[in-house]
């Protein structure tokens, strides 16, 4: 059974609510405009919990040693170890408002493990040696967020719809932030596929075979439409979830795979606010 928190409830302040607000309207987006659609109440909640998905996953960018990341990943481990302990959570912008968030609404425990575990991966700078590789990272990375965001809003999900919906999200997100990877020497495209190209991920560091991404990229992007395709009718977050995979991965189709061409769908707040409507 998943572990939850006992603990107190911490009240959340005024200047951790805004950090969170900050930090996710910043750098997460996308994330952003999804806690705007989702019911009011929900909305701290769900801004503490990216908040502390964005602490997390900027761990590669932040550190200059692998060793310095997993201490990095221990640290969140731990602190989040004492907040289902019944501890007082330590003095910091992100936990403490997700402390809050964890006791109102019982979140497990094993999901925060999982998101922190496949952070992990991201320290060892090497690419998934497959697709089903980089099919399961962005399922590690994803699914148990979405899976913490449905029991914010509250909504009744089946396991399967989630980890779909969460795993094509990942991937259209990974698609599109492909250039900014490889400026930065990272690279989440599956290994067999770029040799089938006749490339390898040190030759996209500087700049060359670019052009080999397109078919690569459209094998990823056909894996993603799959997840979505014949799923049930979904509501609330599941469903602002789907329809933005599902944006992003028709417009990575419709660039013939050209990730280096993608620019964000115009009114892209407006069409999911509609969208979520009917």
């Amino acid at each position: 059974m998943p572990e939850k928190c006992s603990g107190g409830i911490t009240t959340i302040t005024k200047n951790t609510a805004d950090y969170c607000f900050e930090t996710v309207r910043k750098h997460d987006p996308d994330r952003f405009i999804l806690t705007l659609l989702a019911p009011a109440s929900a909305r701290a909640a769900l801004l503490a919990l990216y908040a502390f998905n964005y602490e997390i996953a900027k761990t590669r960018e932040v550190v200059t040693e692998t060793q310095l990341g997993l201490i990095r990943l221990q640290w969140w481990r731990d602190a989040l170890a004492g907040v289902y302990d019944g501890k007082p959570p330590l003095k910091h912008q992100v936990l403490e408002p997700l402390a809050a968030a964890i006791t109102q609404y019982k979140l497990p425990r094993d999901l925060f493990d999982a998101l922190i575990y496949g952070r992990e991966f991201d320290l060892e700078d090497r690419l998934p040696a497959t697709l089903p590789g980089m099919v399961n990272y962005a399922d590690y990375t994803s699914t148990p967020l979405l899976r913490l965001s449905t029991l914010i809003t509250g909504e009744k999900t089946e396991e399967g719809a989630v980890q779909r919906i969460g795993t094509a999200y990942a991937l259209a997100g990974l698609l599109r932030a492909a250039p900014a990877h490889l400026v930065q020497r990272r690279c989440y495209l599956p290994e067999d596929l770029l040799h089938k190209q006749q490339t390898e991920q040190y030759a996209l560091y500087e700049g060359k075979d670019l052009d080999k991404l397109k078919p690569v990229t459209l094998a990823v992007a056909a894996i993603a439409k799959e997840k979505l395709a014949g799923l049930p009718p979904q509501k609330g977050l599941m469903r602002i979830y789907a329809k933005m995979a599902a944006m992003y991965l028709d417009e990575i189709i419709r660039a013939g795979g050209n990730v280096y061409a993608l620019r964000p769908p115009p009114f892209m707040a407006l069409r999911l606010w509609w969208k979520n409507l009917f």
